[in-house]
């Protein structure tokens, strides 16, 4: 079980609630704790609930130290920044990146508490099959700080350059073939089916115009 899991039951209890009792006094589903304590990844806004009902500090939780120390942008929720829009198909001047006027999102539990997150909104269906849809907002860590290697099935947020100054920020997901990596949308939409690939040898033609900047460790839905 993950430590902040174990962390979060243990200041549940602490506060005389049992897992049922502490849901439903968050106006949450009975068993939204328990869900949460055997592994399923919660969404932000279920975790701002339990905080806020029952007097916690998300830092402490997820991160396992002061909130002082962790010097959150609030008193008890981490922010991650939102950095631009990722959308199938837009492309943009590198030094005139499209705007995104948005408030930051919250962080979410993952398993890199220490790496920054950062946040981009979606636009459009290309990922409507890993419920990511337009509108949602992914939130990202750096993908090199958190992997060694590009790993099959992680959703990726990805930069990719054409005609020297033109770039598309998208997020796809990993399928690694034995020569080529290929980032599928997962779309109900037709016109959303054509991976992105890179080949594997660095040497290649095309190795150097892609590049995966972030791994997805969770999405935001506002309301």
């Amino acid at each position: 079980m993950d430590n902040w899991r174990e962390r979060l039951h243990a200041a549940l209890k602490a506060k005389g609630h049992n897992m049922k009792s502490a849901s439903l006094s968050a106006d949450l589903n009975p068993a939204a704790v328990q869900q949460i304590v055997k592994g399923k990844d919660p969404q932000a806004s279920t975790l701002q609930k339990l905080a806020s009902k029952h007097g916690l500090s998300l830092d402490e939780i997820l991160l396992g130290r002061p909130a002082a120390d962790a010097q959150p942008q609030t008193a008890d929720v981490r922010l991650a920044r939102v950095a631009g829009t990722v959308a199938a198909g837009l492309w943009f001047s590198a030094d005139a990146p499209p705007q995104v006027e948005s408030e930051p999102v919250p962080y979410v539990p993952c398993r890199y508490p220490d790496l920054e997150q950062t946040a981009y909104r979606v636009s459009g269906p290309s990922m409507n099959r890993r419920r990511i849809e337009d509108g949602d907002y992914v939130i990202t860590v750096p993908y090199w700080q958190a992997r060694v290697g590009v790993q099959d099935a992680d959703i990726v947020v990805v930069q990719r350059h054409r005609d020297g100054d033109l770039v598309e920020l998208t997020v796809k997901e990993v399928v690694v073939r034995l020569t080529e990596i290929h980032l599928m949308p997962r779309s109900t939409d037709p016109q959303f089916q054509e991976p992105i690939v890179i080949p594997r040898d660095p040497n290649a033609d095309g190795y150097d115009s892609v590049e995966i900047v972030g791994l997805v460790v969770g999405r935001y839905s506002p309301l």
